[in-house]
């Protein structure tokens, strides 16, 4: 085995990917260990706090494709979901009937307090953990990992 391949078998930080993986895995866990009360999963409760800070404009499924970085069928599913659990509905829009504007429920509404609560938790858990200094170079590090090649 060369040193390339005991980086993959060694801990998790010896691999970029296999760290970052583990970091999403323990925000997922602890996500939706907060969200389980409120029937809410990690994509749903972004979902509701969207739709509740952007509820003086048209919202779209598209949006929310742009926004999570999700599919289409992906996107399709959660609001379906989020509609039979009496949180999201669609309303034609009035310039173009073909488009649907996704809207809160009042029960959605609800949910915003909640869902915002376990996601700035959840960050403020991982971000506790850094300083200043260390956070904004990781928001750096991130960004420049992050970057598309054209």
């Amino acid at each position: 085995m060369d040193a390339e391949d005991s980086r993959f078998w060694g801990p998790a930080t010896s691999m970029l990917s296999r760290s970052i993986h583990v970091i999403d895995q323990r925000v997922y866990r602890g996500m939706n260990a907060r969200l389980a009360p409120y029937h809410l999963s990690q994509q749903q409760a972004i979902i509701v706090c969207f739709l509740k800070e952007h509820e003086r404009k048209p919202v779209y499924q598209k949006d929310l494709e742009h926004e999570m970085g999700l599919t289409n069928p992906t996107v399709t599913a959660m609001i379906k979901s989020m509609m039979a659990n009496d949180v999201v509905y669609k309303i034609k829009d009035k310039a173009d009937g073909r488009f649907y504007q996704l809207k809160l429920t009042p029960h959605g509404i609800e949910l915003y307090e909640p869902a915002k609560a376990a996601l700035m938790s959840t960050n403020a858990a991982f971000e506790d953990k850094l300083s200043p200094a260390e956070l904004a170079e990781l928001e750096r590090l991130l960004g420049k990992v992050l970057e598309e090649n054209d």
